[in-house]
């Protein structure tokens, strides 16, 4: 049910943000953003709902929670450079989106230097 509200916003929201583009075109940017957020912030309870799911099953599992929470970390800095870049996009800004997603990219990279260390401490551990 939650997805047929979120293709509601998203058609009322790209309705409006099309009337208003022939009479304010400086506006049409503005209704969009603020669809988009609209609609992040309606799948924001499902994010909630998941990372609680994880770390529960974790701590159950008692895995390292550093290494989950640096994963959610990558995950949300992907969904998030995605969100900002697809906004550049529809504002006609390409070169800005490319730079965000080049961002997000960079900060996977550097928050995935505790796992990759872990794992090579490890496998140098395996060897004889």
């Amino acid at each position: 049910m939650d997805m047929i509200k979120i293709i509601g916003v998203g058609i009322l929201g790209a309705a409006f943000a099309l009337i208003v583009k022939e009479y304010k075109p400086q506006m049409a940017l503005g209704v969009g953003i603020t669809t988009a957020i609209v609609v992040f912030l309606m799948i924001l309870s499902q994010v909630e709902y998941v990372v609680e799911i994880i770390y529960m099953t974790t701590s159950r599992l008692n895995l390292n929670m550093e290494y989950i929470a640096a994963i959610l970390r990558m995950i949300a800095v992907s969904y998030l450079s995605q969100f900002g870049s697809e906004i550049c996009r529809d504002a006609g800004q390409n070169a800005i989106a490319a730079k965000i997603e080049l961002a997000g990219k960079i900060i996977i990279v550097a928050l995935s230097v505790p796992i990759l260390l872990a794992l090579m401490n490890l496998l140098i551990g395996l060897l004889p």
